[in-house]
């Protein structure tokens, strides 16, 4: 799928949080083939110098023509159709940018596997992906399910479709899902306070936490980067200098990808490698449409500029 485009690594944080190399990163994934090809078929060209800010400015104000969410969730986004062509451009760029073919870890062991939270079926992939990774022979000390106290609307059918708990919120969701997978019993230890909960299975192997985070936006409900730093103050003495395998879906990987170099790598020194099951070919979900895959490049910039943001 990338045999078009050379595959654009994702900005990392050397160990120790040293920001030396990030903004390299990001300007060398902005401005790599795969990106100029894209921006390319929809008119766009993007300055080949100039201060990165500005080049991310640029790039986070042309990306509004992917904005098919509108201020509403993602399944709520209406989107468009493309020529077979412009189709199949988008598939192979957006592959190369890191959000396709990307659900093999690249090391053998990691200190702790985060699974990113979602809605049910979403869930259940990634757990799924985790579960797999492990059996697979990869070394970890604990698994992290990461989610919030999101309520999830219309999700009671498919839970009893799967024969699952309940799961009145994104948390709940989480649970259920790595409880399915990972074939956990009840929890060991529970916690809970002002708008979050920690749920342990100590008895596991490895063992297994999770936790529903709180929003640092008042308001707001809480988003990847909430979650990852409600593990980091929840969780603590876990983070610092960890080596981090995240878990998500494909064409998010880029950008929560940066969430946590910003969050958990400048801030503790750990080290980020994020995967993502492959929607194309998920039992859980069905495939992403290309524009839903274009709505994530946007995400991605917006997700690059916090982290340049953070490192200039």
């Amino acid at each position: 799928m990338t045999d078009a485009y050379t595959v654009a690594p994702l900005p990392s944080c050397p160990p120790g949080g040293d920001r030396a190399g990030v903004a390299e990163g990001i300007a060398a994934w902005l401005g790599s083939a795969a990106m100029t090809a894209l921006l390319d078929a929809f008119g766009f060209r993007l300055p080949t110098a100039g201060p990165l800010a500005d080049r991310l400015t640029d790039a986070a104000r042309f990306s509004a023509r992917w904005d098919y969410r509108k201020g509403m969730e993602r399944h709520q986004a209406v989107g468009e159709t493309f020529e077979p062509e412009l189709d199949a451009l988008i598939r192979q760029a957006t592959a190369a940018l890191g959000l396709a073919d990307c659900s093999t870890p690249a090391a053998q062991r990691y200190d702790h596997v985060l699974v990113l939270g979602a809605g049910v079926r979403t869930m259940l992939a990634r757990a799924d992906l985790a579960a797999t990774v492990l059996r697979a022979g990869i070394g970890v000390s604990t698994v992290v399910g990461l989610g919030s106290t999101r309520p999830l609307v219309g999700h009671a059918e498919t839970t009893r479709e799967l024969g699952l708990r309940p799961c009145p919120t994104e948390g709940d969701a989480v649970e259920a899902s790595l409880r399915r997978e990972f074939g956990l019993g009840e929890p060991t230890s529970r916690r809970d306070g002002d708008g979050w909960w920690v749920r342990e299975h100590a008895y596991a192997r490895p063992p297994v936490s999770v936790l529903a985070a709180p929003s640092t936006r008042p308001g707001m409900r809480a988003n990847t980067a909430d979650t990852l730093v409600g593990w980091a103050d929840l969780l603590p003495g876990a983070v610092r200098g960890a080596r981090l395998l995240l878990v998500t879906t494909d064409m998010f990987v880029p950008f929560q990808h940066c969430d946590a170099v910003r969050v958990l790598g400048l801030g503790y020194g750990a080290m980020i490698e994020t995967i993502g099951f492959a929607t194309a070919t998920s039992r859980w979900v069905p495939p992403a449409d290309t524009f839903e895959v274009l709505q994530e490049v946007r995400s991605a910039i917006h997700s690059m500029q916090l982290l340049y943001a953070a490192v200039d």
